[in-house]
């Protein structure tokens, strides 16, 4: 069995966990189920001995819940109530797992307050409120209050555990969970991907080297930074405006950064304690003046489904603030569900998720579906089961009945000695939730490994990397011979948004390489892999481009690296590679038309109109020339045309000049235009006739044979013409 395993329900109660059938059955063999996994990827053992009895144990409390229990995430009841933990874990375990996620400081570490009374032991939560409550409701309920947002409903705080339930019991308070730290996109040197990306090559040869351009970092933290410093990897005048995280995956990115564009002026500010603080963290950068931020974080709290606290002011950070932002798009590609709920017949998903946990491993698991955040009414739930006995060892109940988030999520470390197969599923409760789809996202640690077995990379990137305006990087191995293959962990889009409307957002926008070598300061590991190390390639890119063209907007460098990269995958825009891999060179290289039509110079009479068109590589301006004279403008055009009806006879010089900051491209066409030739009749041929026998003036129209004179032969092939035996 696992030990040391932290349940985290958005609202629920852990009951007694029944690893064996007791006397009285009730009628729980309906929850008998069968699932087998995939031969070819778990191994051909059948699982369909097991009969899930302690499954519908637990199920069974939710109706006795107290509101304010209602509002309580399971691992916060469990330190107030004296219901029962999972099998192998007690009180202390709990509270020591919940300190290791930074969620729980013990009465005996804190001084006593200023009345001289000792603290209860204090965990660190998200206090969700009702529409229109303010926030210092709550205030006479908790310790400290950290991080606040009125506009999301929301404060941070640390409360005395004894103290949660009564603060759950206020109307105002919709929902208490504890704060779960984020993840990172992690999978004298200097980044391959200042070669492949090109930058090197614009360095060098052009002197864009970032000049004039802020780049702010959002990571763990820079704890050996001058370490990288004192090796000339990281500038002296770094700026570290917050850095109590700890750790050193920012110092990498920073250097990734500066080795690309070592004249940009960089800035560090760590993630922060909770998603406010993380919002904060932008603000700070922004303020500070930085033009594009990066950060490799992901809150996996964050709505799948909807834009959330961090999404939503990202959106509104960028309408009001001329930066880039640049996110990794994640590493869940290997790790990752989605589809509709379908009952295998006994009110389980008929979709289940393998996971091996080694000594020491852990994983956390997060399943949300598609109901909006503060409004799920359907109830599905979440469990972790032993592979073989199919004993419960870890489980999800919160309860969703009108006014909940549609999120179950668990954490679980296996302190034993040997390996734990186990097996991911979910249910519906009492089989009443409506279909919905489901979403889950599975994150290994220490050695804890997942199996292919239902896994799809589709549709795994969510929270602010799929905010339209953001961009969002995949990763690219540097060590892939063609620099072409998607790395299988990256995750993929589309990303699938279901309120306030509908909508498949496309991502990832652009792709980076990964597997770079950084200095390793602080023991981070070197190779650097994951969409953590890509997204600062595409950083720097951006800041070499800016400070090339520092007229042009945030939108408009974002467009640039989107319409200028490597095409990759099915041809144009796809859901693995995006627009390609990003590439300095062709960003900031001079645009190029590569293709006009017609191709060549060209003839026609007077009067046929004609229509010239060129397509270009860049976004351009077009003007539109005849001998010089300007005839059309086109701004902000990849593609654009130009059509002639009125151009008299002779020759004339047709031009169309592409331009943008980064230089111009000029295609030039002749235009050969002849009279329209007369028609003729026969009573032409006869006037002919007229003329070469000196009774009327010569006449060159009718000397068609232009011979110089007219003869009875040009009124003959005047007749020949006239019944259509020749052309004139």
């Amino acid at each position: 069995m696992i030990f040391g395993i932290v349940a985290v329900a958005l609202a629920g109660f852990i009951s007694a966990i029944s690893a064996s059938p007791s006397e009285d059955e009730g009628d729980w063999n309906g929850y008998e189920s069968i699932y087998t996994r995939s031969s070819n990827n778990r191994g051909d053992t059948n699982i369909s001995s097991y009969k899930t009895k302690s499954i519908w144990q637990i199920g069974n409390v939710k109706p006795n819940l107290t509101g304010a229990q209602k509002k309580l995430s399971t691992d916060l009841l469990q330190l107030v109530d004296n219901s029962p933990l999972p099998q192998g874990q007690d009180r202390k375990t709990l509270k020591m797992q919940m300190k290791r996620l930074r969620q729980f400081r013990p009465a005996s570490s804190m001084p006593a307050s200023s009345d001289g009374m000792m603290t209860d032991d204090m965990v660190y939560v998200y206090i969700y409120l009702t529409p229109h409550a303010e926030t210092q409701t709550i205030e006479p309920y908790v310790v400290e209050v950290t991080d606040v947002s009125e506009r999301d409903h929301l404060a941070v705080a640390w409360v005395e555990v004894n103290d949660l339930e009564t603060l759950a019991s206020q109307e105002e308070v919709r929902t208490i969970r504890t704060v779960m730290p984020p993840i990172l996109r992690t999978g004298s040197v200097t980044t391959e991907g200042d070669t492949i990306h090109h930058t090197y090559d614009m360095r060098t040869a052009h002197s864009r080297s970032g000049s004039g351009v802020n780049v702010g970092i959002i990571s763990d933290g820079v704890d050996h930074w001058t370490d990288a410093r004192n090796s000339g990897d990281l500038p002296a005048d770094l700026a570290v405006l917050n850095n109590r995280q700890g750790g050193d995956e920012g110092t990498a990115m920073l250097e990734i950064v500066h080795d690309m564009v070592p004249d940009a002026a960089l800035y560090f500010h760590d993630w922060g304690d909770n998603t406010v603080a993380f919002n904060a963290a932008i603000d700070a950068l922004v303020d500070a003046g930085c033009d594009v931020i990066c950060d490799d974080v992901a809150w996996i709290e964050e709505p799948f489904f909807e834009d959330g606290i961090i999404a939503s002011h990202i959106t509104s950070m960028l309408a009001s603030n001329d930066i880039v932002y640049v996110s990794s798009a994640g590493n869940a590609g290997q790790e990752h569900y989605q589809g509709d709920y379908y009952n295998d017949g006994y009110d389980f998903h008929d979709k289940v998720w393998y996971i091996d946990f080694a000594p020491g491993s852990s994983a956390i698991i997060v399943l949300q579906w598609n109901d909006e955040f503060g409004a799920s009414g359907n109830d599905y739930d979440l469990y972790l089961c032993d592979y073989y006995a199919g004993e419960v060892l870890f489980y999800s109940e919160g309860i969703q009945d009108g006014d909940d988030d549609p999120i179950e999520f668990i954490d679980a470390i296996n302190t034993e000695s040997s390996i734990i197969e186990c097996f991911i599923v979910v249910a519906n409760y009492n089989g009443a939730a409506a279909t919905k789809t489901l979403e889950v996202f599975i994150y290994p640690e220490n050695g804890a490994s997942v199996y292919t077995d239902n896994i799809d990379p589709a549709d795994s990137i969510f929270g602010h990397p799929a905010v339209p305006s953001v961009i969002a990087v995949g990763a690219i191995d540097a060590s892939d011979p063609g620099n072409d293959d998607i790395e299988d962990f990256s995750s993929q889009g589309p990303a699938t948004i279901s309120y306030p409307a509908p909508v498949c957002r496309p991502k990832p926008d652009l792709c980076g390489v990964d597997g770079v070598t950084v200095t390793g300061a602080g023991g981070f590991p070197s190779p650097f892999y994951g969409t953590s190390a890509a997204a600062p390639h595409i950083a720097a890119i951006a800041a070499q481009f800016w400070g090339a063209c520092p007229s042009k907007t945030g939108y408009e460098i974002r467009a640039v690296l989107r319409n200028t990269a490597v095409d990759l995958g099915s041809a144009g825009y796809d859901d693995v590679y995006g627009y390609g891999r990003a590439d300095a060179f062709v960003a900031l290289a001079p645009p190029n038309i590569i293709s006009s039509t017609p191709p060549s110079n060209v003839s026609n009479t007077e009067g046929i109109p004609r229509t010239y068109s060129i397509v270009v590589n860049q976004t351009v301006n077009v003007n539109w020339y005849i001998n010089g004279t300007s005839v059309q403008t086109n701004t902000s055009v990849t593609e654009a045309s130009y059509m002639n009806m009125s151009t008299e006879v002779g020759m004339w010089n047709v031009s169309s000049v592409a331009s943008n900051t980064n230089g111009t491209a000029t295609q030039t066409w002749i235009w050969n235009i002849t009279e329209v030739p007369p028609a003729f009749t026969t009573a032409d041929a006869v006037i002919a006739l007229e003329i070469a026998v000196g009774s009327r003036p010569h006449n060159d129209v009718m000397d068609v044979n232009n011979d110089g004179c007219v003869t009875s032969l040009d009124a003959l092939m005047i007749l020949q013409a006239v019944a259509g035996a020749i052309s004139l």
